[in-house]
């Protein structure tokens, strides 16, 4: 079954088709339209202190049709909230950038601009925020196919938002609805079926408790496909007779045609050949009334498919011709711009091949007139293009030597680092292991001593002397405790044997300062599976040299940790509400500990992104990839 879902026309969840739609806008460039033009010329009349309530308004009203105009618009609004503090406008900055980034395929972008409008959210307290930024979070790893991340993204979202649409909020209750239906496609995605009608049946409840036809008629639409899905064509069909009705009321030409589409295919399912031939023509005399040829495409194909169903052949070659006709067509139109725009370059190019070529008819003339000087210039010229051809070789094999000498020594370097911190790994293991083996050792060997003496000596030893033996059994027991901490950090147990996330949970449980510092982990993909050695301690140094910088110097009362595990590549985030930094003013003159973290996500071959200012906390992310 073909059933068209009504998903693209909801504005709240497009981003979770675009990626997969070839030739996404984001990746064309397109001249400004009117639409942008006249937007442009609004922002130049109006005063600065408008300026930033209009990028985001103009990027919202071209996310749809000029993602890329939206794109520029958005950075220029993110950097201008940041500059002037304004959180609140940094926010929806960020999550529109996450969703345009999403549309992109860019999904590593979506996640950092999204998970930070998040942490933006819960800091102003912003429930609705908060559940935009995690309603995204859910279509981006829906988009990634890591159904279980995108499906916990969504039921957060539900939960933060469901006791705030019970007071009445529409809002809340309509992000609510689409945060359902997301979780719906999400189980339908992982084929389970009876729990992904729950959540449209839900959906759909919010959407008629609030009036929305367009919510209402998104569940409905998926509640059809899933009837589809399941061959219950009766439950098609009645809920496909609600998505016209809607339709016709909001006098929806478009949707009117993919509903009686969407008929034809549940009466088809139904073996009602004639009610489906209706239906079909029903939808072929909108679409022809709308010009959607795509989804005349789909009309074509249906008529194609009932016909070879029900035994009639003829028909149902008939129709798979202007099936294929109009799809040749359809590439044929996206080849003829394709076309159109290289004849212009061409053109272009002939027009500056004849402007050269006048150039040189009239420089030929100028030759004749002066043959005996132009014949020492053209030998002059011979061999000055000789001299810069000889000159041009001799650079680009020179240029070449130096790009190879450059790509050693910047392999030595890698190489170098790698063999310096392996070294260092290893004399960690080293130093621990002698420290806990020897001189730990020696300190239970003197602790045991002491005590024998002590017992020895009993009622022999003075008050005075007495204490002092106490005092030198607790300098011992705290030398060997310190001893055992030091080892530990130096050797931790706990990445060796259960892995990077318990090891940061152990970690974080002895740095936590209750009342003075809250620390929120957050790791996905990581619980049930482990990581090569090398990404393992690299990152554990890391983590544990970002969350001493915040002990010691951020002053930091919140710090949140992430850790999110993707297919392709690892993100790490470290964010606090600290005094901050400039990281532009540090220069060479960096600490130690940043620049031990910089070389070891280098060696991992990862990138690092540092985001502070000074009074508003710092962030610091790092992606390493993982094949």
């Amino acid at each position: 079954m073909r059933a068209i879902i009504r998903i693209l026309r909801n504005p709240l969840c497009c981003g979770l088709l675009a990626a997969s739609i070839p030739g996404s806008a984001w990746a064309q460039a397109a001249p400004a339209s009117p639409l942008a033009d006249s937007l442009a010329r609004r922002r130049a009349q109006a005063p600065d202190s408008a300026r930033l309530r209009l990028l985001l308004a103009d990027a919202g009203a071209l996310r749809s049709g000029e993602p890329q105009q939206a794109q520029a618009l958005a950075t220029q609004a993110l950097q201008l909230a940041v500059t002037q503090g304004r959180a609140a406008q940094e926010q929806s900055a960020r999550l529109l950038l996450g969703r345009l980034a999403n549309a992109a395929g860019d999904f590593p972008a979506a996640t950092r601009h999204l998970l930070r409008a998040l942490r933006l959210a819960e800091q102003r307290h912003d429930t609705i925020g908060q559940g935009g930024a995690l309603l995204n979070l859910s279509t981006t790893n829906k988009n990634l196919k890591q159904f279980d991340s995108g499906l916990a993204y969504a039921r957060r979202a539900q939960a933060l938002l469901l006791p705030l649409a019970r007071t009445g909020n529409a809002r809340a209750a309509k992000v609510l609805a689409t945060a359902l239906n997301n979780s719906g496609t999400l189980l339908l995605e992982q084929n389970q079926l009876d729990k992904a009608r729950t959540d449209f049946l839900a959906s759909l409840r919010q959407g008629r408790a609030l009036g929305d036809s367009g919510v209402a008629v998104l569940a409905l639409y998926n509640l059809g496909a899933l009837a589809l899905r399941q061959k219950q064509g009766e439950v098609a069909y009645a809920y496909y007779q609600q998505t016209l009705a809607i339709d016709q009321a909001d006098e929806n030409v478009q949707g009117q045609a993919e509903s009686w589409l969407n008929l034809g295919d549940a009466l088809a399912l139904l073996h009602r050949t004639a009610a489906a031939e209706a239906a079909y023509r029903n939808a072929l005399r909108l679409g022809r009334q709308v010009q959607a040829l795509p989804l005349l495409r789909v009309v074509y194909n249906g008529f194609a498919t009932l016909y070879e169903d029900t035994g009639q052949p003829a028909k149902a070659l008939q129709w798979q011709k202007r099936f294929q006709a109009l799809n040749d067509s359809l590439y044929a139109e996206e080849s003829a711009q394709q076309v159109a725009e290289l004849q212009t370059k061409y053109e272009t190019e002939k027009k500056e091949a004849q402007n050269r070529l006048q150039a040189a008819q009239l420089k030929a003339q100028q030759q004749v007139i002066r043959r005996r000087n132009t014949q020492l210039l053209a030998g002059a010229v011979v061999a000055a293009l000789l001299a810069g051809l000889t000159y041009l070789l001799y650079t680009r094999r020179r240029l070449r030597r130096e790009v190879e000498f450059a790509q050693e020594r910047e392999q030595l370097g890698q190489q170098r680092a790698t063999a310096v911190l392996e070294a260092e790994e290893a004399e960690r293991r080293r130093i621990g292991a002698d420290l806990h083996d020897g001189i730990g050792q020696l300190l239970s060997v003197v602790k045991i001593n002491v005590n024998a003496l002590h017992e020895e000596l009993g009622a022999q030893l003075e008050p005075d002397q007495a204490r002092r033996f106490d005092d030198a059994l607790g300098l011992v027991d705290e030398s060997v405790r310190e001893l055992r901490s030091i080892s530990h950090n130096l050797l931790p147990n706990a990445l060796i044997k259960r892995g990077l996330a318990r090891a940061v949970r152990e970690f974080l449980d002895k740095v936590q300062q209750p009342g003075r510092l809250r620390i929120r982990l957050e790791t996905l993909g990581l619980d049930d599976t482990r990581l090569e050695p090398n990404i393992e301690n690299a990152l554990y140094r890391v983590i544990q040299e970002l969350v001493q910088n915040i002990v010691k110097h951020a002053r930091a009362s919140e710090m949140d940790l992430q850790l999110i595990r993707h297919e392709d590549e690892l993100t790490l985030l470290v964010e606090d509400n600290g005094v901050g930094f400039d990281p532009a003013a540090l220069g060479p003159d960096a600490g130690i500990g940043l620049r031990n973290i910089e070389s070891r996500v280098a060696y991992l071959g990862g990138t690092l992104h540092l985001d502070g200012r000074p009074g508003r906390g710092t962030t610091v992310t790092a992606t390493i990839p993982l094949r």
